[in-house]
């Protein structure tokens, strides 16, 4: 027990060093220097060695100099876990924008795009079913795939994660009609580890994506004394929206997956009459699961 409790603790903080500790400081270093430079001098980086050179001199000739270090590492260490801590804040909004619950001064734009999205998905579906009527059975994986990289679904939302993480929902309660959003609790609780364990993965990197995108905002936010950190937080966002995209990507297909693999044992459980799985089934336990409110 005591080992597990070892070994639990030293991944706990191998965790806290990587998620935090050292993005915090990186911020920390970018920040120091950009205040040094300011925007006259963004690119001095004489002026950068000189300034730490003064600050090492000035720490070595001191009596209480040991003391001082110690005081400035710890410093460090609290404004690194301070700014990881306001980017896995920031983390949040983030997520509502990529996903498209925008705030509401923004729904003006969020209709307009949402509209324009379901324009373009409705051309291509209808493209697509013209050639299945008309037995062009070659062009038929072309023009899916084609209306499929603007939504799986009719679009929504203002943004594609958005319109893909609502998806399983969707295509479930039109397979099966399943109320997803009733029914996952009670099919979360039915999973096996190893059904739990690759959705709990990809909504933690999908987390980890978002809270990228909160230190693109503190970057960019730094852009205000020195204009180079802008540029880095566009970078970052980048990396940030793309992740966020793929991690989107897969966690919304492992929950489809998993309604598809479980949903028996779910009927099972509170219905007999559960093979095949019709709507019909799907529905009265969603009402079931619902309690008539």
């Amino acid at each position: 027990m005591t080992g597990f409790l070892a070994e639990l603790g030293k991944k706990v903080a191998e965790r806290w060093v990587a998620l935090l500790v050292l993005p915090g400081l990186v911020f920390t270093a970018v920040a120091a220097a950009a205040l040094v430079l300011g925007q006259r001098d963004w690119a001095d980086t004489a002026l950068l060695w000189r300034r730490l050179l003064a600050l090492t001199a000035a720490a070595g000739a001191q009596q209480d100099g040991p003391l001082r270090t110690v005081v400035v590492l710890v410093g460090l260490l609290v404004a690194a876990t301070a700014g990881a801590f306001v980017a896995r804040a920031l983390g949040r909004p983030v997520e509502h924008l990529l996903s498209g619950r925008w705030p509401f001064f923004a729904r003006r734009a969020a209709r307009a795009l949402t509209e324009r999205r379901r324009g373009k998905w409705r051309r291509l579906d209808r493209e697509y079913r013209d050639a299945l009527d008309g037995g062009d059975h070659p062009r038929l994986g072309e023009l899916a795939e084609a209306r499929n990289a603007v939504a799986l679904t009719e679009p929504r939302c203002p943004t594609w994660i958005g319109d893909r993480l609502h998806a399983p929902a969707r295509r479930t309660s039109k397979q099966y009609g399943l109320d997803l959003t009733a029914a996952w609790p009670r099919l979360w609780l039915l999973l096996p580890d190893s059904a739990r364990e690759p959705l709990t993965e990809s909504r933690r990197r999908l987390d980890e994506a978002t809270v990228l995108g909160g230190w693109a905002v503190l970057y960019a936010a730094l852009g205000v004394v020195w204009w180079p950190s802008a540029v880095i937080g566009l970078v970052v966002g980048l990396v940030a929206w793309r992740r966020s995209r793929d991690a989107a990507e897969v966690y919304a297909e492992l929950v489809e997956a998993t309604v598809d693999v479980y949903l028996h044992e779910l009927l099972e459980r509170f219905d007999d009459e559960t093979r095949p799985v019709r709507p019909a089934r799907g529905k009265t336990v969603s009402e079931r699961f619902r309690k008539s409110t």
